[in-house]
């Protein structure tokens, strides 16, 4: 069975594959009108260097410096903040603040062949833009936290912190349905598939029963015998001569 075949099985059976493909049609409808919008913000958060800065200290003392920067610079205290905000403690904070859990901390992108930006992107997902906002507001403030307890734990002087600051801050959180389309057009494409199926195995069914009817007629009409028409005698049929009528008892009397 080729193409052809199945395009004249669709039209010969419309009466089944019609109905199958509205009813996938209108389920297709339902689903596209209940999904609800989701709601997108997104902020950048920047670092800064630390405002004391000490050149050269007095005979025997060290000069004060920030051993993270040493080491990575302000990108490398940058990615470790970052990671901090994706700790559960830290999650937990926020959505205990009344924020929502799908937020996503990232450095912000960039070639590979160029320097990573100390900044940090900050995306959420939420259903409502109120939540979108507050939760932004919540991950600032963690963000914070986060980088003041690492440093901290680096032992760097307090006149050698970094400090974090807002590069662009929350916008309007975006309306959008990213899974609606994809879901009601799968819903449909299933329900068509499944139509052209049903009409393509009810034809097969219905001209394989129509064929068996036909050759046990056609079987019928060529092994039985011809059945006579009113009024006629089969002529192949021998004519029984009439039997010849027996005397009756008067007439024998007198014969006698």
């Amino acid at each position: 069975m080729d193409l052809f075949d199945v395009v004249r099985a669709c039209f010969r059976r419309w009466y089944i594959l019609l109905p199958i493909v509205a009813v996938a049609a209108f389920y297709s409808y339902n689903v596209y009108t209940a999904v609800k919008p989701v709601y997108y913000s997104q902020m950048a958060i920047g670092i800064s260097p630390p405002s004391y800065r000490i050149d050269t200290a007095a005979t025997g003392m060290p000069v004060p410096r920030n051993g993270l920067l040493d080491i990575g610079g302000a990108p490398f205290v940058a990615n470790m903040t970052a990671l901090a905000l994706s700790q559960p403690s830290a999650v937990n904070r926020v959505v205990a603040a009344g924020g929502m859990r799908e937020y996503n901390a990232r450095m912000f992108p960039v070639p590979e062949a160029t320097q990573p930006i100390p900044l940090v992107l900050v995306d959420v997902v939420a259903p409502n833009p109120e939540t979108a906002t507050k939760t932004l507001e919540l991950v600032t403030a963690e963000f914070s936290v986060a980088l003041e307890n690492l440093q901290h734990q680096a032992r760097v002087p307090d006149e050698m912190m970094v400090e974090p600051f807002v590069v662009s801050p929350p916008g309007t959180p975006v309306a959008a349905t990213p899974s609606r389309t994809r879901s009601t057009l799968s819903i449909l494409f299933a329900g068509v598939g499944l139509a052209v199926v049903v009409a393509v195995v009810a034809d097969a069914l219905l001209n394989r029963r129509r064929r068996r009817r036909t050759e046990t007629t056609t079987a019928d009409a060529t092994s039985g015998t011809a059945l006579p028409r009113n009024g006629q005698t089969n002529a192949a049929e021998p004519e029984t001569p009439d039997p010849a009528p027996e005397d009756s008892p008067k007439e024998t009397t007198e014969a006698r």
